[in-house]
């Protein structure tokens, strides 16, 4: 299951969900941050990603969670996105 929600901050997320990855049972997800909103999560272009933290119980709390744990993540990438490109010195 993936699911793409946003914009949150500017940024959409997309978040995929898996079942038993290697010796967790469980259900686990992962999440990107994306400057544009992508059409699925294997093709996402992403600025930042969030691993698993955990197994949990059910697919929805896997999502939740890190679609949770990457919308907390946009409030700090804000800032630098959409910053102006900073000019490189040249060396003297």
């Amino acid at each position: 299951m993936e699911r793409i929600t946003g914009p949150f901050n500017g940024f959409f997320i997309a978040t995929r969900v898996t079942h038993g990855h290697g010796n967790e049972a469980g259900w686990q997800a992962l999440a990107k941050i994306c400057r544009g909103r992508p059409d699925n999560f294997r093709d996402a272009f992403c600025c930042a990603s969030v691993a698993p933290a955990q197994a949990f119980e059910t697919a929805q709390e896997a999502l939740a969670d890190a679609e949770g744990r990457a919308r907390a993540q946009t409030g700090t990438l804000a800032a630098f996105a959409f910053a102006p490109a900073q000019q490189q010195a040249t060396p003297a």
